[in-house]
């Protein structure tokens, strides 16, 4: 029994210094999760029947490895896409070769670009993040579920184009500059007292010059605005207006805003209805000069690269398209377990639920970054702070959670106990080899 027990000291010994090693090996892995090596006493019933007897030492066992998912420090990075957890809560992950689901804390993320299909935000070794996804179907911008409904997390690529219906203007009109002294016209420049430009989209996102002229008819604090689309001396498209345009003595605006929307045709024959709206025009002595000037359309817009993409601490994602247009294109689900302990370690930063109903990780809940969770008895909002995932920081990623410090601590710890058990072994060796010298005497 002696050498058994000193046996078993130098194998429980020897696996404690793996776990160590492991630890020590994976200092610098981002998401890494320490573990602990747990020592328990091995009793062996006796022959007996006497409290000593029928717990007789069997000596140690170091089979139950404890894992540390105590949060790492952060590592902030160059990439948007690189995420990582500020508090309870795992990525769910979801493997498209096997169906299966694992869980991390490493969050590097990545575009995929397949073929045939939008592109993917998946991990490194090509496990597919997942969450919920906006539906575009009423708005551009999209609309995202309030419950978690974890799926793949695709992006659209495309954003598409919108048809203005509206032109936004500041301008200073100087009521210095004489009348013009013939009938409008937009080929003649001394027909009018100035002019500008703004580009509007059609429905397609083609673009096109919508011109506005300022002309003052020399009677007080009045001008007249006429416009055009796409004109040029080849091109003579219709003439909109006059417009009348009104100030009051202090150069104010007197003319309510927005106008009423004009329509202009296309030379494909789309007819585009457009308001103009004038607020913070003036009429100062000063030369005129635009202060302003934007519209409400855009064109067909597209993903440039992963830079475009920004991280809320809530979880959603958003991208900026090449259109200039910003939206949420998706909203990280988190998952977490009653008994995260339990959770199966799959190597490269991955673990699986444990489905033993006594030891296993118990209630997987779901649930968006500080928002809410999910669990399979219902719905629970932000007013239970317990069940509440943490939030999330874009451009940065957790690194290990192992002390080289402490694990350096912990290995002279076990060297020693292993060389004491190998020196009991030694002991006893050369005990039984008296013995046996005694016996042959």
């Amino acid at each position: 029994m002696a050498f058994a027990n000193s046996l078993s000291g130098l194998i429980a010994a020897g696996k404690a210094l793996d776990v160590i090693g492991n630890n020590i090996a994976n200092s610098q892995t981002i998401g890494f999760k320490s573990s602990v090596a747990r020592f328990t006493n091995v009793a062996a019933a006796g022959k007996g029947s006497g409290p000593a007897d029928s717990a007789a030492s069997a000596g140690v066992s170091a089979d139950n490895i404890s894992q540390n998912f105590e949060q790492g420090r952060f590592e902030l990075t160059n990439n948007p896409l690189d995420m990582a957890i500020n508090g309870q809560g795992f990525f769910r992950l979801y493997n498209p070769e096997t169906g299966k689901i694992s869980y991390t804390r490493d969050g590097q993320f990545r575009l995929s670009f397949d073929a045939n299909s939008n592109p993917r935000l998946v991990t490194r070794a090509g496990l597919s993040l997942t969450g919920n996804l906006p539906d575009f179907t009423t708005d551009p911008y999209g609309t995202i579920g309030t419950a978690p409904n974890p799926v793949v997390i695709t992006i659209d690529p495309y954003f598409p184009p919108k048809a203005s219906t509206k032109v936004d203007l500041s301008i200073n009109l100087d009521p210095r500059l004489a009348a013009a002294a013939v009938p409008f016209d937009p080929a003649d420049a001394t027909s009018y007292n100035g002019s500008t430009v703004a580009t509007v989209f059609d429905s397609a996102g083609d673009q096109h010059q919508l011109r506005l002229y300022f002309a003052t008819p020399g009677a007080g604090n009045h001008w007249n605005m006429y416009s055009t689309l796409d004109y040029s001396p080849s091109n003579p498209t219709p003439v909109t207006g006059p417009i009348d345009v009104a100030f009051d003595t202090a150069g104010v605006l007197a003319t309510t805003m927005p106008l009423a929307a004009s329509s202009y045709v296309t030379a494909g024959g789309e007819t585009l209805s457009i308001a103009i709206d004038l607020r913070g025009t003036t009429q100062f002595g000063t030369p005129l000069s635009v202060n302003a000037l934007s519209q409400d359309g855009y064109g067909e817009g597209s993903l440039q690269d992963g830079y475009e993409f920004s991280v809320q601490a809530d979880g959603h994602l958003s991208a900026r398209y090449s259109n200039g247009q910003r939206r949420n294109v998706a909203q990280v689900v988190l998952a977490n377990f009653a008994n995260p302990n339990s959770l199966i370690n799959m190597g490269d930063n991955q673990w699986v639920a444990n489905d033993d109903p006594v030891k296993g990780t118990g209630t997987i809940s779901l649930g968006f970054p500080k928002f809410a969770t999910e669990k399979i008895a219902g719905f629970k909002g932000n007013s239970d702070a317990a069940e509440g995932m943490g939030s999330l920081q874009g451009y940065a990623r957790e690194q290990s959670n192992v002390d080289l410090a402490t694990e350096l601590v912990a290995l002279i710890e076990q060297q020693r106990n292993y060389q004491a058990s190998a020196q009991t072994f030694k002991i006893l060796d050369q005990v039984l080899q008296n013995l046996a010298n005694m016996r042959s005497q």
